[in-house]
C-alpha cells in the first residue's frame, strides 16, 4: 500500500497490478491534490477499503489483474456502497476485446478508459466525476482536502 494522505482524509483508491502505473497515477493525482490510497493486490485493497469506507470518494482499477477483474473488485465495492456514492473507473488495455461482453459493468461502473491513458484525460475524468457527487459530499470532501479546488 502507498499512501498520500492520512485515514482522516478523503480518498481516491487505486488498484492495479502493475506497480509502474500504479506509481505514475498515484505521484500524477497527488501532485493535482488528490489525496491517493494505492494497492497492486486487490484483496488488500478490499480489506482496506472496508475499514476506511466512510472516507472513499472514488475507486480507479484496471480490469486485468491476476487475483480477481476490476469488474469484480467494482462489484464488491458495490456490495457496502449499495447507493452507488462511491465513483469508479475501469482502466483497461481489452475494452475491445473483453469489456462489451461483461455486462455486469453497467450499473456499477461510471466510467471506462482505455490503456494508455493520458494523465490529463485521467485529471479530467477524475473532476468530472468528483463534479457529480452530490453538494453535501463535496463540501466534506472540500473540507477535509483543502487542495482540492476543481471540485465543480
Amino acid at each position: 500500500m502507498k499512501s498520500s494522505n492520512n485515514n482522516d482524509y478523503y480518498y481516491i483508491l487505486l488498484v492495479d497490478d502493475e506497480k509502474d502505473i500504479l506509481d505514475l497515477f498515484s505521484e500524477y493525482l497527488s501532485s493535482n491534490g488528490f489525496n491517493t490510497i494505492s494497492f497492486q493486490n486487490p484483496i488488500d485493497a478490499l480489506e482496506y477499503f472496508y475499514q476506511n469506507i466512510t472516507n472513499c470518494y472514488l475507486v480507479i482499477a484496471d480490469y486485468k489483474m491476476p487475483q480477481m477483474s476490476g469488474i469484480d473488485f467494482i462489484n464488491k465495492i458495490r456490495e457496502k456502497d449499495t447507493d452507488c456514492k462511491i465513483k469508479t473507473i475501469v482502466i483497461s488495455a481489452y475494452i475491445k476485446d473483453n469489456i462489451p461482453y461483461d455486462k455486469s459493468y453497467v450499473m456499477t461502473v461510471d466510467k471506462i478508459l482505455e490503456k494508455p491513458v493520458y494523465l490529463d484525460r485521467l485529471k479530467k475524468v477524475v473532476q468530472e466525476l468528483i463534479s457529480t457527487i452530490n453538494i453535501q459530499q463535496k463540501n466534506m470532501i472540500i473540507k477535509k482536502n483543502k487542495n482540492i479546488i476543481n471540485v465543480a
